[in-house]
């Protein structure tokens, strides 16, 4: 009989504590099979997954849906979008993206401005009633609310006029005013309803994976009968799953089978487990020592990663627990301010990437949290790439010295690099000060305090002071689009106070071009390719110096089947798939 764990998973919490181990990141073809469960029969404990998260959860709204996790779960469960990704096992069907909603991906207008959908036949809400353009249409609008919390694809590419300060003429469906003739106008004419089942997108721009976008739940449709009836949780659903009593933001809620979702109507899902009991308020020291312990622990799934403090324990548990590793969602990178006077010329910026040691900067901060990494493209995009034999070896100090001879600067080079201030990030940047120092830079690093880390670079005055800049970031969509376009796009990013994301003040006519060129492309390997040429171009520069991509593992009992994990959706376990033994 095995041993308790609850004095195990105890004592590794303490340890942890104690020693300060601690991560530093941020809180980005057909289906697969289905889950192994039966369909049939009385919903009885061998037909329930539990699934466990500390929370709290902000919104299930879709417009208010922040976190690509988030997103992961509901679009498996009970929310639609136009298209979405398949969900599979493997990372070339997990990047497939497919018709949802949609009887396609889109088809584009010749110039890539005009994008029509057409709805599936029998789409329907859980209360029967048919999913229209007219839905889709308003969930759109709702995304131009004053509180909505969406990624701004909307606001960005329909074709609607923007005020001078950048904010949309048209202020979203509850604002005063908002469902005026002239409001309902400018909404009508970049997302038109040519019948009930079509719609029509009008872009500002060309814009060749815009079927993409469309996955995001921004784009998701919302029934505007729905309004104001605490949508921040109520999860109307279009799916297998809908919320049986409601949603309790501290203790959560239990899906049970949608009977008005139709498997002839969805090619991406499959019904899973009959009763989803989804518990909020579960720490993840809680959650594994149910697993280990607790009743029915077998078939119970924890959402949040698992902590570094935790392995001992989930090691000790054997067979009785289950674990899954894949990459996360945020890359860490540096980002280099190409005005600094000391930076200035680009083979001393390529001289300091060839002196960064990854390796040593991941291994201070916890070797399973992350793996070193030479792109802010991370696996999860079609146009992620391998530059480590353009660069050389991690932490080449020898190449760096001879870079910067031949560059003919006066050595010392003297840098101030900026950090955010949390635990473990000391011995982070320390293990990147070493190689840096060695190679023939003076460093000086400045830590800044986190709650207001990301404002304080953002501004003109703080980012022109540093030299080099901490940052990290993660993909919207698996596309180079949602990556490089915001970090880099000086159009879009600087003002005379503000740098907004583009912390290393790059302003490169050429680069701007190389991307709009890229983000015209409706051909996803030809798209592929043009986003990985501009990135290559970005680190041959020394624009920025990739570090870390971000690793999760997640933990489960050992009565669920399928446990994946599935970069796409920011490293998150792949509920498409996940079901229980019988």
């Amino acid at each position: 009989m095995r041993r308790s764990t609850r004095g195990l998973i105890a004592g590794a919490v303490a340890l942890a504590v104690t020693a300060g181990a601690a991560g530093c990141t941020d809180s980005g073809g057909g289906p697969g099979p289905g889950p192994g469960t039966s369909t049939g029969g009385v919903s009885g404990p061998k037909d329930r997954l539990t699934v466990l998260s500390a929370g709290p959860l902000p919104s299930w709204d879709p417009q208010r849906i922040t976190s690509r996790q988030t997103a992961g779960f509901a679009s498996r469960t009970w929310m639609r979008t136009l298209t979405a990704y398949a969900p599979a096992a493997d990372l070339a069907g997990q990047r497939t993206l497919r018709g949802d909603l949609a009887t396609s991906s889109g088809r584009p207008s010749k110039d890539a401005t005009t994008w029509t959908f057409s709805l599936r036949p029998g789409v329907t809400w859980q209360d029967g009633s048919a999913i229209t353009c007219e839905d889709v249409q308003y969930g759109v609008a709702r995304s131009f609310d004053a509180d909505s919390t969406s990624s701004g694809y909307a606001l960005t590419y329909l074709d609607i006029p923007k005020k001078p300060d950048g904010t949309s003429r048209y202020p979203g469906p509850l604002a005063k005013g908002g469902t005026s003739a002239a409001n309902r106008r400018l909404l009508e004419r970049a997302v038109e309803c040519r019948d009930e089942r079509t719609v029509v997108f009008h872009l500002a721009e060309p814009v060749g994976n815009f079927g993409e976008i469309v996955s995001l739940p921004e784009f998701a449709p919302f029934k505007a009968s729905q309004e104001g009836k605490d949508a921040t949780h109520a999860a109307f659903s279009s799916g297998p799953y809908r919320l049986e009593d409601g949603w309790d933001p501290s203790k959560g809620g239990t899906w049970v089978r949608n009977r008005e979702w139709s498997r002839s109507s969805d090619p991406l899902r499959r019904t899973g487990p009959r009763t989803i009991e989804h518990r909020e308020g579960v720490e993840p020291k809680d959650a594994v020592e149910t697993m280990v312990e607790g009743k029915d622990g077998g078939r119970t799934l924890a959402l949040d990663p698992l902590p570094a403090s935790l392995a001992p324990a989930v090691d000790e548990a054997g067979d009785l627990a289950q674990t899954v590793s894949v990459d996360g969602q945020l890359v860490d990178y540096l980002a280099v301010n190409v005005r600094s006077s000391a930076l200035k010329k680009s083979s001393v910026r390529t001289a300091l990437a060839a002196a960064t040691h990854r390796e040593a900067y991941t291994e201070a901060l916890g070797a399973g949290s992350g793996t070193p990494t030479w792109s802010l493209l991370g696996t999860a995009l079609p146009s992620a790439h391998d530059t480590v034999l353009d660069h050389g070896p991690s932490g080449d100090t020898a190449a760096a010295r001879e870079q910067l001879r031949e560059a003919k600067v006066r050595t010392p080079v003297k840098i101030t690099v900026g950090y955010r201030d949390t635990e473990g990030a000391d011995a982070a940047m320390r293990a990147l000060e070493g190689p840096w120092e060695d190679a023939g830079f003076d460093v000086t690093l400045k830590a800044i305090p986190e709650d207001d880390y990301f404002e304080q670079i953002g501004t003109r005055k703080v980012a022109e002071d540093l030299d080099v800049v901490w940052a990290n970031w993660g993909p919207d969509i698996p596309s180079a689009g949602s990556v490089l376009p915001p970090l880099f796009d000086d159009r879009v990013n600087l003002s005379k106070t503000s740098v907004g994301r583009d912390y290393g003040l790059l302003a490169d006519r050429e680069v701007d071009a190389a991307m709009d060129r890229a983000s015209k492309q409706t051909d996803r390997g030809t798209r592929a390719k043009a986003w990985a040429d501009v990135d290559t171009g970005l680190l041959r520069d020394g624009a920025y110096i990739p570090l870390r991509q971000s690793r999760l593992t997640y933990v489960a009992g050992s009565e669920v089947t399928s446990l994946v994990g599935n970069p796409v959706h920011g490293g998150t376990p792949e509920m498409g798939l996940i079901g229980v033994s019988r």
